[in-house]
C-alpha cells in the first residue's frame, strides 16, 4: 500500500510539471493571437488602442469620454494644417475635402463610443503615402497626434541626430502644440495639436444662428408679401427695395465666405443660396 501511494505521488508530480509548459504555451499563444478590433475599407484603417500602447507621452494624460457631432469633426479635420520645413515650403491642409468626406463620420462615431482607457489609431492611404496618427479627448480638447503625413514620417529633433523632421503642424485658431515637461523646461510637440472643443462648438452654434436668422425674418414678412393688396402700398416706401438688395447681398457674401473657408460643403451652400434668392424673388 505504501509503495502504491509513493507511485501515485510521483505520478502527480510528473503530471503537474508536464502541464506547466503546456499552460504557458497556451497563454502566450493566446496573447499573440489577440488583435485589437479593426475597421478597414476604402484605403482607411481605424482601430482602438490602449493608452499604454501609445507610449510614455500619454502616461500622465487623463482620457475622458466625449460626445461630438460629425459636423464638428469635419470642421476639426479641415482646420488641421501642416508645413514642410524647406526653403519653399508652404502650408497645406492635412486632409483634402474628399478625404474628410470619407473619414469624418467614422472618426466621430469612434470617438463617441471610445472606452475611457482607449485612444483611436487611424491610417489613411493617400497618393503620396500613408497619413497616420492618433486622436483622443482630454479635458476640453481633442488631441491630434500625427506620426506621418502623406508617407513622410515625423522625427523629433531631440532624437534625430540634429536632422529632425521635414514637416511640422501649424496651430490655428483655438489650437496649440501639446507640451511635455523636460529637464530644461517644457518642450512643444510639433506633430501634436490640441484643438479646443468648446471654441469650435461655440463658433459652429453662431454660424447656425446666422443661417436661421434669415429664415425667421422671412416668416415674419410673409403675410405682407402674400397680401392681395396692389402696388400702391409699396410706393410710400420706395427705399425698401434698395434696403432689401443690400440685405440680400450681405447674406450672400456671408454665405460665400463660409463656403470658401470650407465651413459648409457645396451642397449646403447651393441650397442656402437658392433659399435666399427664392425669398427675394
Amino acid at each position: 500500500m505504501k509503495k502504491y501511494c509513493n507511485v501515485m505521488k510521483s505520478y502527480k508530480s510528473i503530471l503537474v510539471f508536464s502541464l506547466i509548459p503546456i499552460l504557458l504555451v497556451g497563454l502566450f499563444s493566446g496573447c499573440s493571437t489577440f488583435r485589437e478590433k479593426k475597421l478597414r475599407g476604402d484605403g482607411f484603417t481605424l482601430m482602438y488602442k490602449s493608452k499604454s500602447a501609445a507610449g510614455y507621452e500619454l502616461s500622465d494624460i487623463r482620457l475622458r469620454p466625449v460626445q461630438v457631432s460629425e459636423g464638428e469633426i469635419r470642421q476639426q479635420l479641415r482646420s488641421l494644417v501642416y508645413e514642410k520645413l524647406s526653403l519653399f515650403g508652404k502650408k497645406k491642409p492635412v486632409f483634402t475635402r474628399d478625404q474628410i468626406n470619407r473619414i469624418g463620420r467614422l472618426i466621430a462615431k469612434a470617438l463617441n463610443k471610445s472606452p475611457s482607457n482607449k485612444i483611436i489609431y487611424y491610417e489613411l492611404e493617400t497618393s503620396g503615402g500613408a497619413t497616420e496618427g492618433n486622436v483622443f479627448a482630454s479635458k476640453n480638447v481633442l488631441n491630434w497626434r500625427f506620426s506621418s503625413i502623406q508617407g513622410s514620417q515625423f522625427n523629433s529633433r531631440s532624437f534625430a541626430g540634429g536632422g529632425g523632421s521635414n514637416w511640422r503642424m501649424v496651430p490655428g485658431s483655438g489650437q496649440q502644440y501639446h507640451a511635455t515637461r523636460k529637464l530644461l523646461g517644457m518642450e512643444a510637440k510639433e506633430n501634436w495639436i490640441e484643438s479646443s472643443l468648446s471654441t469650435n462648438s461655440a463658433r459652429r452654434l453662431d454660424e447656425e444662428q446666422e443661417y436661421r436668422e434669415p429664415a425667421r425674418s422671412r416668416n415674419y414678412r410673409k403675410p405682407r408679401r402674400a397680401s392681395a393688396e396692389p402696388a400702391p402700398k409699396r410706393r410710400p416706401t420706395r427705399s425698401q427695395p434698395s434696403a432689401q438688395d443690400a440685405e440680400l447681398e450681405k447674406k450672400l457674401h456671408f454665405l460665400k465666405g463660409l463656403y470658401e473657408k470650407d465651413l459648409v460643403d457645396e451642397e449646403e451652400y447651393n441650397r442656402k443660396r437658392k433659399e435666399l434668392l427664392d425669398s427675394y424673388l
